[in-house]
């Protein structure tokens, strides 16, 4: 009695498209048996009409951002920036923190400031007045 091996007949060896760089996948490839995936890095998602294809996630514009001030979108990613008068926090850089520019002498005010936030207002002592 000869025995014969067909389970190759019914299950074809698996051909790796990630491998053979067949997929056409834009960014990810993962092999799957007969077939393969196409996935995306972070910061981005699946074309709706090409799966081979990954589109930018514009963060800014679906609010997941978390800028407390400004956001900028960048490709893969975004930017979170402030207002004149603030600076991003140094241990969360999605919050911004106010510059005191009395504190740090950047008002420019001859005698008396009073910091704001986002600004400063300069002030005169009695008997004096602002130079306009």
């Amino acid at each position: 009695l000869q025995v014969f091996d067909i389970s190759f007949i019914l299950f074809p060896p698996d051909i790796d498209e990630c491998a053979t760089n067949t997929s056409n996948c834009q960014q990810i490839c993962t092999n799957t048996i007969g077939n393969f995936v196409c996935s995306c890095d972070p910061g981005f998602s699946i074309n709706v009409t090409n799966s081979s294809l990954c589109d930018d996630i514009d963060e800014c514009a679906i609010n997941t951002s978390n800028c407390q001030q400004i956001c900028t979108n960048t490709i893969g990613s975004f930017l979170c920036s402030c207002y004149r008068g603030f600076n991003i926090d140094v241990t969360n850089s999605q919050r911004c923190d106010d510059i005191d520019e009395c504190a740090t002498n950047t008002s420019n005010c001859q005698q008396i400031c009073n910091n704001k936030i986002g600004s400063f207002v300069c002030s005169c002592d009695p008997g004096f007045s602002i130079n306009v």
